[in-house]
């Protein structure tokens, strides 16, 4: 073989040019193609993390969409409840009203004869309180729809009833 080792036909030269470069650009394509496997692993890694995220997200939804659902039957139903008691409130209104009113003066009608009671020494007498409370009330009654308030009353004011 060393007799065929001197001769040159031209094909050894530029067999081991060719390759040298065939290996080159099979390694630079190796290489690329490695870069391009690295981004397309990085891609599907955001990938699966983005549906990770979008299944949470989904989840989150479904439990608020449910919870929405469970405020939404609450709100109606405490709906209907308010609509059942509006119907019966202001007959209860006025009535409480006038119950409050009334007990309001005769509230003011015994501070009144008390007070009345107190400032004259006078010893309380059952049979005729009941009759002064009446005339008090009376009094207070005449004021109110003149439009005196009935807080606006004073000791001196029932004194003329009591004498």
């Amino acid at each position: 073989m060393k007799i065929f080792s001197g001769i040159s036909n031209g094909w050894a030269a530029e067999t081991e040019a060719t390759d040298g470069g065939i290996w080159k650009n099979t390694i630079a394509a190796a290489s690329h193609a490695l870069e391009t496997v690295a981004l397309v692993e990085h891609g599907v890694g955001m990938t699966l993390k983005l549906q990770r995220k979008v299944r949470a997200l989904r989840e989150r939804l479904r439990t608020t969409q449910a919870e929405l659902d469970r405020y939404r039957d609450m709100h109606a139903y405490a709906m209907e409840a308010l609509r059942q008691t509006e119907s019966v409130v202001p007959q209860d209104t006025s009535q409480l009203r006038a119950e409050g009113e009334a007990l309001q003066m005769r509230h003011r009608a015994y501070k009144l004869l008390v007070e009345h009671y107190a400032r004259a020494g006078i010893p309380i007498d059952l049979a005729v309180f009941a009759r002064q409370r009446r005339r008090v009330l009376q009094h207070i009654l005449f004021q109110q729809r003149r439009g005196v308030a009935v807080a606006q009353i004073s000791v001196d004011d029932i004194a003329f009833l009591l004498r």
